[in-house]
């Protein structure tokens, strides 16, 4: 893998957007004051390629402070190929209507192209599997890129000169050994579970399949054949008892037939005689019915009833009484037409106020006069009168004073005397009225009575004459005397009623028998016919029994039933010995039937159980089998076996492609491993075999460098990753405690380094370092967040083609 641009924009200290193009770079130092963000830029593209950073666990915290969104986008080659990859983390803040802050978090779908003929094509995906694709790409996960391309010098002077547990933990760590230890725990843990399934499976066949044998099959089948056979005779006596059953059934139902049919029979006879008798009589009755019903009709005709008297008398009746009410109404209406005296009273009375209303006029007018002539006399008083103080004057035309105090005068009185008149006058008038309207009234009364009295004579004239007209001759215009005409009248109806009734009744009975009568000869016939289709009948029922009987006879004879046949040749009927054999031998049919079903299912469970009992034995040797597998395999992955071998294997390999690197950068040392150290041959010294730790500063950090170089060669095949070469990887800190010297032999061999195609980043903030390596990323950091300046190489001003903003 090797970077080619990056865009960081909200991202930790980098608050505003920067671009760093590395397609210019080869071997740079990231350098700048201690917290800038140096190490950052590798934070970046980390989070560019797996979504997280080493020192954070919540994308939140990779916010730049006071920023609402961040953004990383890294172009890098890998696999032969160019791609780019970006993600993005937004915030978006409402108020709400109460003032509250409604905060909104997201993280954009991260998106990955690739670069094909000039185009970025998006490769598709779900974020998981984008994930997964960048791995692939890159060839290392995210803790093998931790390690591979970040390297620590500082930890690797330890790892080359540390003591063994030192090493061995770096080690094991880099190369991450310990997923062994859980293999090994997984296969200890497997072992047991496999040895417990053993044991299960071998009680389970102890204790559940213990009689899972041949021998028990075989008993099983012998009984079986035994009780097969008896179970069919069995079934064969049971069906022929059925059969006697049913036919003894036949007989005595035909038997009952035939004694049902012959007594079906003499009912028929006793009906046939029944029936001749019925008819002689019914012709007398016919005869007797008729001759009432003459008789009664006779009395019928001469009945006194005339419905048309009846009725006219019913409304005669009504009338006369309602001239009875009439009569009574004419008298007192009479009498209301004849009285006057309330007319004369009210007439009276008008009169009466009629002459108080004339004085109390007289008497007002008189006041009237009185008060004018003192008005006229006490002018001053007229003019004083409705003045106040600071009113004009009208005879002056000043501005009235205070007002003197007026005395009494003839003018009060006059005007208390006039209103007393007015008042009397008043009253006066409002009493004629009332008398006059009470006068008018009593005349109006008065009328009204005498047009009811003409109405109410011409009501009863009217009466009259159409109780005239409703009346029979001979009967009297009197309630009274057509009550009585009335009353003989209904007497007559009801007599007639009764007869008619009686009338009704005969002819009823004649009509219900007369036809009996008529009808006597044809049920004569067939009634005859009725006992001679009995008399068939009866004789087939019988013919049916004694065929049943004989049936019985020889199958009693064929099964050899003595009892029952005896009872046959008595022509007794063997029911009950028949039904108490059935019952039995229905019993030991359906006994034996169920025994052979037992045995047979037996059988079967035996046949089952040895085939599942086969199976549970091969799955115990299985579960044995594997147990001991994986029991083998933890024996092998112990710390003092197969991990000591890794890591042992893998420190030659380290110091073998170390020994490469070390031609190249320093060609004094080779690197070996002996008794679990690195050590260094020192061809200067007869090819002297020297522990790391006696090297000189600039010596171990020649030696370290070429250590870490190979681990990072080594390492992705060492960790079971892709074996694909890395291209680029950053050396970071690690030389501030360098003399000037070592410095000085450092930085020779970062210039060798220049001669590899592989991209080297030294991350330091030693000023000497720094000066003496031309390609610089120089990171400066403020309030308002970090900027960096690339130097060294032709920086563009903005943000490189293909590149989003």
């Amino acid at each position: 893998m090797r970077p080619r641009r990056l865009h960081v924009a909200g991202f930790t200290c980098f608050a505003d957007p920067i671009d760093i193009d590395f397609t210019k770079l080869d071997v740079f130092a990231i350098t700048g004051p201690t917290g800038a963000g140096k190490s950052t830029i590798i934070d970046a593209m980390c989070y560019a390629l797996y979504g997280r950073i080493p020192r954070a666990s919540d994308v939140r915290e990779l916010l730049s402070h006071n920023r609402s969104a961040l953004r990383v986008d890294l172009e890098f080659e890998a696999a032969g190929g160019v791609y780019r990859v970006g993600r993005a983390y937004n915030v978006v803040r409402k108020t709400k209507r109460d003032n509250t802050e409604a905060v909104t978090r997201s993280i954009s779908p991260v998106v990955l192209e690739q670069r094909v003929e000039g185009e970025w094509v998006p490769l598709e995906g779900r974020v998981r599997e984008i994930d997964d694709e960048v791995e692939r790409i890159v060839g290392l996960d995210f803790d093998a890129f931790q390690k591979c391309v970040v390297l620590p010098q500082g930890r690797f002077q330890e790892f080359l000169a540390g003591d063994k547990k030192t090493r061995r933990a770096i080690l094991k760590d880099l190369l991450d050994i310990g997923v062994y230890e859980t293999v090994k725990k997984a296969a200890n843990a497997r072992h047991a579970e496999l040895a417990r399934d053993a044991e299960q499976t071998e009680r389970r066949l102890r204790e559940d399949y213990a009689e899972a044998t041949e021998e028990a099959l075989e008993a099983t089948v012998a009984e079986l054949a035994e009780a097969t056979p008896a179970r069919d005779a069995a079934v064969v006596l049971r069906d022929a008892l059925t059969s006697a059953l049913s036919s003894v059934h036949a007989v005595l139902a035909a038997r009952k037939r035939r004694a049902e049919r012959e007594e079906a029979r003499k009912a028929t006879l006793k009906e046939i005689e029944e029936t001749k008798q019925l008819a002689a009589d019914g012709v007398k009755r016919v005869a007797a019915l008729k001759k009432d019903i003459a008789a009664s009709e006779k009395q019928h005709q001469a009945s006194p009833y005339d419905a048309d008297r009846h009725n006219a008398l019913s409304v005669g009746r009504s009338r006369a009484l309602a001239m009875e009410r009439l009569a009574g109404e004419l008298a007192q209406s009479r009498r209301a037409a004849d009285d006057a005296s309330g007319v004369d009273a009210a007439r009276a009375e008008a009169a009466r106020v009629a002459e108080r209303l004339a004085a109390a006029e007289a008497s007002l007018t008189e006041a009237t006069s009185a008060r004018e002539a003192a008005e006229r006399a006490d002018a001053a008083a007229h003019v004083r009168e409705g003045l106040r103080p600071g009113d004009p004057c009208p005879v002056c035309g000043g501005v009235v004073g205070k007002l003197p105090k007026a005395a009494a005068s003839a003018l009060a009185n006059a005007k208390r005397t006039e209103s007393s008149a007015a008042a009397a006058q008043k009253k006066a008038a409002d009493d004629a009225r009332a008398a006059q309207s009470a006068l008018e009234r009593a005349q109006g009364a008065l009328a009204t009575a005498k047009e009811h009295l003409a109405r109410v004579e011409r009501d009863a004239a009217e009466a009259g004459r159409e109780l005239a007209a409703v009346l029979p001759e001979g009967v009297a215009p009197d309630a009274g005397a057509i009550g009585k005409a009335l009353a003989v009248q209904e007497e007559a109806r009801t007599a007639r009623a009764a007869i008619e009734s009686k009338i009704d009744g005969l002819r009823s009975q004649l009509a219900g028998l007369e036809p009996q009568v008529n009808a006597s000869g044809a049920a004569l016939a067939g009634l005859a016919a009725k006992a001679d289709e009995l008399a068939r009948e009866a004789a087939a029922a019988g013919a049916e029994g004694d065929a049943g009987m004989a049936k019985l006879r020889a199958l009693a004879e064929a099964q050899a039933w003595g009892e029952e046949l005896a009872l046959i040749e008595r022509k007794e009927t063997p029911q009950q010995s028949f039904e108490r054999k059935h019952a039995a031998a229905t019993q030991d049919a359906e006994s034996l039937a169920v025994r052979v079903t037992q045995l047979t299912d037996r059988a079967g469970r035996i046949r089952q159980a040895i085939a599942r009992a086969a199976e549970l034995r091969a799955e115990a040797r299985a579960h044995r089998e594997r147990a001991a597998l994986y029991h083998e395999l933890g024996l092998l992955l112990r710390d003092d076996a197969f991990q000591q071998f890794v890591i042992s294997t893998a420190m030659v390999a380290l110091a073998e492609t170390a020994t490469v690197h070390l031609r190249d950068l320093y060609d004094r040392f080779e690197m070996t491993v002996d008794e679990g150290e690195f050590k260094v041959i020192d061809h200067w010294q007869a090819d002297t075999v020297r522990p790391a730790k006696t090297l000189s500063g600039g010596e171990t950090f020649v030696a370290s460098l070429a250590l870490a170089l190979a681990l990072s060669e080594r390492l992705p095949e060492l960790r079971s990753a892709s074996a694909s070469r890395l291209e680029s990887l950053f050396l970071d800190e690690g030389f501030g405690t360098l003399d000037p010297e070592t410095l000085q032999t450092v930085i020779n061999v970062i210039d060798r380094l220049r001669q590899d195609s592989r991209m080297v980043g030294i991350i330091t903030h030693v000023p000497d370092l720094a000066q003496r390596i031309d390609q610089q990323i120089v990171v400066q950091k403020s309030p308002a967040g970090s900027t960096i300046e690339v130097r060294g190489v032709l920086a563009a001003a903005e943000a490189p083609a293909g590149m989003p903003a």
